[in-house]
């Protein structure tokens, strides 16, 4: 499922589901906060996200929808936010490294992390609300301000320009100069005092924000009917990816 190596104080997670654009199952989210978890256990001072093939991370796993009820998709959405606020609240400088379409709580994955790196031709988009999940929305506002709202409930996709020009991302930077990157952060967060950067990761990032974040997306996932907003959704996007293949 993932990817982990730990050396010289440097943790680098790989989301490793290729051939499902790294879409968040069940499995996949335990290993990645069985993954966070060991590295804060290990006290990394750097902690890196990446995903192996064509995207970072493609969003809400919906392959096996027609086998889940509504309860079954609330507890996932409800595991997922632990594992953004896992990210979030990780005591050490944190980094996505992000690149092709990236949806949903992908999305919320990356913006989770401190510094938020992507490739040049990187596309963001939010489409939550669509089948009415509440998710990640106060961190985006964090990070782009009121923007985020407009990202959000019109449903904008941002390209790597305007994720950079918001505030979403901190870098455009190509995939072929991550590996020296993530040595030159290494070797700077190592060079510091340990508590100091576990300090400073924390600030701002209250855990009272993280308990009303929960509040909120698990308020938007007792509405009643909760599977079949999503099923429509996925219905509509696999219609409107159709529709844009024909058209070529």
């Amino acid at each position: 499922m993932i990817k982990s190596d730990i050396q010289d104080g440097v943790a680098r997670i790989t989301l490793n589901q290729p051939d499902r654009a790294n879409a968040l199952g069940p499995a996949l989210v335990e290993a990645l906060i069985d993954g966070i978890d060991e590295a804060v256990a290990e006290n990394v001072h750097t902690l890196v996200l990446a995903g192996e093939g064509k995207s970072f991370c493609g969003g809400l796993d919906l392959s096996r929808l027609a086998e889940e009820s509504d309860a079954d998709l609330a507890h996932r959405l409800l595991r997922i936010e632990v594992l953004l606020q896992k990210v979030y609240r990780a005591p050490c400088y944190t980094v996505a490294l992000t690149h092709g379409t990236i949806s949903g709580a992908g999305a919320d994955l990356a913006a989770a992390c401190i510094r938020r790196v992507a490739a040049e031709r990187t596309r963001f988009r939010f489409p939550g609300i669509r089948f009415g999940v509440v998710l990640g929305t106060r961190r985006l506002v964090e990070l782009v301000g009121a923007r985020g709202y407009r990202i959000i409930l019109e449903q904008e996709m941002l390209n790597a320009e305007d994720a950079l020009n918001t505030g979403l991302i901190t870098d455009i930077i190509e995939a072929e100069a991550w590996a020296a990157l993530v040595e030159d952060i290494g070797s700077r967060i190592g060079a510091l005092p340990g508590h100091a950067v576990k300090r400073v990761a924390l600030v701002g990032r209250d855990e009272e924000h993280c308990e009303r974040d929960m509040g909120v997306l698990a308020r938007s996932l007792v509405e009643p009917g909760l599977r079949g907003r999503v099923q429509r959704y996925w219905e509509s996007a696999l219609a409107a990816a159709q529709n844009r293949g024909n058209a070529t």
